[in-house]
C-alpha cells in the first residue's frame, strides 16, 4: 500500500523564541515517506565538513520542505549553532512551513517573510525568497546549497547548475540528488540511496 502525505496550510500564531523546545520525532515522522526517513540514518557515514560559523543554505525550489533541510543540517553539522535559510519558491509556502513547524513543536518568531527558530538548540533564521530562480538575477552568494526533486525543473536550463556553481562561496558545500557530475566539486562519499536517482552527490568548492 502506498503512503500518502496531505496537509493544509492552517492560521498559526508566533509564539516566540524558545530554546529549550524540541521538535516532536514520532510527528516528524508523518511529514516524510518512511523510507526518506530510514535513510536519513545513512548521512551518519558521511565524513565530517568544516563549514563557517553561521553559513548561508540556500534552497530554490524547496515548496513546503522545511523539515528534509533541518534534518540535513543536524546530521551533517551537529556542532552548528546558528545557520541562515534562504528558501525559494515561485510559490509563497511561508504558511505552510509556519504550519508544519507549529505542528512538530517548534515555536518561532516572525517579521515579514521572515522566521526566526531553535532547532534543537541551533538558531535558524528562514527568509523566503520569493520568485523564479531561473529569472531571478540578485539572489545572494552562499555556503550550502541544497537541492532536492528539483531535476524536472532545471532540465531546460543547462546553464543553471553552472551559476549554482558561480554563486557557491569558496569551501562551499553543495547537496543535491541529482546533477553537477561536470563541475570541478572535492566529491565526499556519501550513499546514493539518499536519491531518488541514485545521484546523490555532495561536494565541496575549494576555491
Amino acid at each position: 500500500m502506498g503512503f500518502l502525505i496531505s496537509f493544509e496550510e492552517r492560521a498559526v500564531k508566533a509564539k516566540g523564541l524558545n530554546k529549550l523546545a524540541r521538535p516532536d520525532p514520532e510527528k516528524i515522522k508523518r511529514y516524510l515517506f518512511p523510507d526518506e526517513y530510514q535513510n536519513l540514518a545513512l548521512l551518519a557515514d558521511v565524513p565530517r565538513i568544516g563549514y563557517p560559523e553561521n553559513p548561508i543554505f540556500f534552497y530554490p525550489g524547496c515548496g513546503a520542505d522545511i523539515l528534509m533541510p533541518l534534518k540535513y543540517v543536524e546530521i551533517l553539522f551537529p556542532r552548528l549553532r546558528a545557520i541562515t535559510f534562504i528558501f525559494n519558491d515561485i510559490d509563497n509556502n511561508l504558511g505552510l512551513i509556519k504550519t508544519i513547524l507549529d505542528d512538530v513543536g517548534v515555536s518561532f518568531k516572525e517579521e515579514r517573510n521572515k522566521l526566526k527558530f531553535y532547532w534543537n538548540g541551533v538558531l535558524v533564521d528562514l527568509q523566503f525568497l520569493h520568485g523564479n530562480i531561473f529569472v531571478l538575477q540578485n539572489f545572494p552568494t552562499f555556503d550550502i546549497y541544497f537541492e532536492r526533486a528539483f531535476r524536472i525543473m532545471k532540465d531546460d536550463h543547462p546553464g543553471y547548475e553552472n551559476k549554482i556553481f558561480e554563486k557557491l562561496n569558496s569551501k562551499g558545500i553543495l547537496i543535491s540528488d541529482s546533477g553537477f557530475q561536470h563541475l570541478p566539486l572535492e566529491k565526499v562519499s556519501v550513499s546514493p540511496e539518499l536519491s531518488a536517482y541514485k545521484e546523490m552527490v555532495i561536494g565541496i568548492k575549494r576555491k
